[in-house]
């Protein structure tokens, strides 16, 4: 047992119940943390890169050639649990630097395990440095290790911040990094450090700690601590901020408008502060920021000003620089397809392309990258800074020789009781009570209850409950059933999800009140969804529907825990940052 699961089970037996380290039940407001609170890089444990190491790797370097050093800079998805034999060649032939993990590669911890043993194996049986193999981990609702597979599930960022407590994150993610070594996972793509600010935000919301840059640089460079002192590489995401966005870039290219000032004030403070406490790297954002780059179409991943002349020139951040995913609608509709987006974005100053899965572009990517470094469209010497940050971080981690993965033993240390217990503690302070002026919590013991989830979310078997599932948009048909339901005296409880995106739950909700049914809404990811039902009588917020959340809200439900959270977020017109608790106990 070492030292990180020494102090996990002192703390587990000392606080004994889920309310240790929460807020007093009458502190309205959540603790802010000065940014000079923040752990310092020294403070973030893990190896260092020493004059001797860059040695070593201008060594490596002297031995490699042109397209073994452009696969070094590549990080590829795939298909299947077992090593492809495509994979397989992309390794070997490409030389590529890492992978990506995904929920479609995720079998079991053991699986998963002789996955990863069978990529660094062909990776070292190769001649080359070990690879990257990454992942997104946030927990909450970005999660591809999931309990029901055998692993820790655990809240995500607005969860843990609605803690009001910095040290849940580090904890958290320390106990996150001790299960992913033992997977052979050595780079988690979290946190994400947005500043989550517009309620319209359809991609962010629940992923950030919330709306207060000083209290998302807080829990982030905690997680981050978390992360790199248990030898887990994290990279913060996605600069310079997506917080403030109404457009997915997933589907197409937001903008971020304001001046150099207020991305000065916040946008750039949770990042400025993971830079100065040594986060591993920085994901960019597939957003324009016309205050940074005023080239019209021009993502900040694809922008010599933001990734070379504000990241490196200005910020002096020596770190790597990744890509979120060239296969996102932000790239492909602003005309640069993926092959064409991996490299223009190195030549930029990117340092690791991120690419999902597809061999064929993958090989196009390479070989377009070869011939514009050969024809000179990409100094050698940017490849070249981009591959010695590659190997620094490799030394640094421990990845430039062989790396031993013990299969057998993955999987009794996934989804550990120490590691279940934390994430049910944390869980259980963050569910956030923001009005009951209905009286209906907890509830009756003799009340007839009607769980309505318009997701698959399993709050109504935990609560032996009626329960109807009607898909993210409520049809009319479904809406005048649940309506009559609640007529025959039932209590509804009904969980909504995205309601900015899927308004027919808004037209439940709000048909349910009309009807003066009594009803108690639950915000099952971001709280925002109260502004489009404002007279909502009962209003909780959980922020996600991982196993240990939904187990809390069952228990503040039925009455044998009491809603510790506070909220995180300002909701504007309604909800200051930090309120919570408002009618609790009746």
């Amino acid at each position: 047992m070492n030292a990180y699961h020494r102090t996990l089970m002192l703390l587990l037996m000392v606080c004994g119940t889920a309310s240790c380290s929460a807020p007093p039940s009458n502190t309205p407001t959540v603790p802010t943390i000065p940014p000079t609170a923040l752990p310092t890089e020294a403070s973030m444990g893990g190896p260092q890169v020493t004059p001797a190491s860059r040695s070593r790797v201008d060594d490596l370097m002297a031995r490699m050639t042109l397209e073994q050093k452009v696969g070094q800079v590549m990080m590829i998805g795939f298909d299947g649990t077992a090593l492809p034999t495509d994979l397989r060649e992309m390794i070997e032939q490409y030389f590529i630097g890492g992978v990506i993990l995904y929920e479609r590669n995720v079998e079991s911890p053991r699986a998963l395990a002789q996955l990863d043993a069978d990529m660094q194996n062909a990776a070292q049986q190769n001649g080359q440095p070990g690879l990257f193999i990454s992942i997104d981990q946030e927990g909450g609702i970005v999660a591809r290790l999931k309990e029901e597979k055998g692993f820790s599930e655990f809240p995500g960022a607005m969860a843990i911040a609605a803690t009001g407590d910095p040290g849940n994150a580090r904890l958290m993610a320390g106990a996150l990094a001790a299960e992913l070594k033992a997977l052979g996972i050595n780079m988690d793509l979290a946190p994400d450090l947005d500043v989550n600010n517009n309620p319209a935000n359809p991609v962010i919301g629940a992923r950030s700690f919330g709306s207060d840059p000083a209290r998302v640089a807080a829990f982030g460079t905690a997680f981050i601590e978390g992360l790199q002192a248990n030898g887990i590489m994290a990279v913060g995401k996605h600069f310079p901020g997506h917080g403030d966005t109404g457009v997915d870039s997933h589907v197409a290219l937001p903008t971020v408008p304001h001046d150099r000032a207020r991305l000065e004030a916040v946008e750039f403070v949770p990042f400025k502060a993971a830079m100065k406490a040594g986060v591993a790297g920085i994901m960019s954002a597939h957003i324009t920021f016309p205050a940074i780059d005023p080239t019209p179409g021009l993502a900040a991943t694809l922008s010599p000003k933001v990734l070379t002349g504000l990241v490196r020139d200005e910020m002096r951040y020596d770190g790597l620089l990744m890509t979120d995913s060239l296969a996102m609608g932000a790239l492909a509709q602003s005309g640069y397809p993926v092959p064409q987006a991996a490299a223009t974005a190195l030549k930029a100053g990117a340092d690791v392309l991120l690419f999902n899965n597809g061999y064929e572009l993958h090989r196009q990517a390479h070989r377009l990258i070869v011939d514009w470094v050969q024809r000179g469209v990409i100094p050698q010497a940017r490849l070249d800074e981009a591959v010695r940050r590659v190997l620094s971080a490799k030394e640094r981690f421990g990845l430039l020789d062989g790396v031993s993965i013990n299969v057998e033993a993955a999987a009794s240390q996934s989804g550990t009781e120490p590691h279940r217990a934390l994430a049910r503690q944390v869980s259980a302070q963050s569910i956030t009570l923001l009005r009951d002026d209905a009286g209906l919590l907890p509830l009756k013991p003799d009340a007839k209850l009607f769980v309505v989830e318009t997701g698959s979310f399993g709050l109504g078997k935990l609560l032996a409950a009626t329960t109807m599932q009607t898909g993210a948009n409520p049809k009319p048909a479904e809406i005048s059933t649940i309506v009559e339901r609640g007529k025959e005296g039932r209590t509804l409880i009904v969980l909504t999800s995205d309601t900015a995106k899927n308004r027919a739950q808004a037209d439940l909700v709000n048909a349910l009140l009309a009807a003066k049914v009594p009803v108690i809404v639950v915000a099952a990811r971001a709280p925002y969804d109260l502004l489009w039902f404002k007279a909502a009588p009962t209003y909780l917020a959980v922020y996600n529907t991982s196993a240990p959340t939904l187990a809390a809200l069952a228990a503040v439900l039925n009455g044998t825990a009491k809603p510790q959270g506070h909220l995180p977020v300002e909701m504007p017109g309604l909800y200051a940052l930090g309120d919570g608790l408002t009618a609790w106990p009746h």
